[in-house]
């Protein structure tokens, strides 16, 4: 990954939930938010695993063109043939995908690529060959618990950018679950480049979540 994409990553990644909004309604929401935030500072992330492909690339495509008319990002949840023909800024590879070293060499150095990460250390983890290619760790759960993890906190995603910073990764660190305009920007007094959400993200006015950010347009 080019120096100059790892430096343009966006402060907020809005993740799809069609168990919230219906597509429509969905695409309505996140071109609102793409349209009040800052250029760059906003990735769509295309999610949606329970759809069909047909469907997962139809919505795909509405996301891209608000990606590009509001000049944002595009984010594709594991598909990398899907963020391949989608012209996807980035991939987000969750716990049953790829190895990050195997998306690098099937998406070259033009897509910048993101995975789940929910252990409180990078300690006795041997990860250091996949760390090499992913631009962006994704950390949960965060603030809230979910699937039966409790939530990590505060003070651990401060102790995982210590540990990055230590073994001079160029990686960015998210917080996500139980993100909110409330605690936003504590996640990143600790550490985090940006959050990732979908509850705040979503929401009928997400400006005061922009406005955390310091990316309110």
């Amino acid at each position: 990954m080019s120096e100059s994409a790892r430096t343009s990553l966006p402060r907020l990644v809005a993740i799809t939930d069609l168990t919230l909004l219906a597509p429509d309604a969905l695409v309505e929401r996140l071109q609102r938010l793409a349209r009040a935030a800052q250029p760059g500072t906003v990735a769509l992330l295309l999610r949606e695993h329970a759809s069909s492909a047909k469907a997962r690339l139809a919505l795909g495509q509405k996301l891209r063109d608000l990606a590009h008319d509001s000049r944002q990002q595009l984010w594709v949840a594991d598909r990398l043939d899907l963020a391949l023909l989608l012209g996807a800024d980035a991939v987000h590879l969750g716990e049953g995908s790829v190895s990050a070293t195997a998306a690098r060499r099937v998406l070259g150095s033009g897509i910048a690529i993101s995975r789940a990460w929910h252990a409180p250390s990078l300690d006795g983890v041997p990860v250091a060959a996949e760390l090499a290619e992913v631009d962006a760790l994704l950390v949960s759960p965060l603030l809230a618990p979910r699937k039966g993890r409790a939530a990590l906190g505060l003070p651990t995603l401060g102790v995982l950018g210590e540990q990055l910073r230590a073994r001079n990764w160029a990686c960015q660190l998210y917080a996500l679950g139980g993100i909110s305009a409330a605690n936003a920007a504590d996640c990143r007094s600790v550490g985090a480049h940006g959050v990732a959400a979908i509850g705040a993200a979503l929401s009928d006015d997400a400006e005061p979540l922009l406005a955390a950010l310091q990316i309110l347009n």
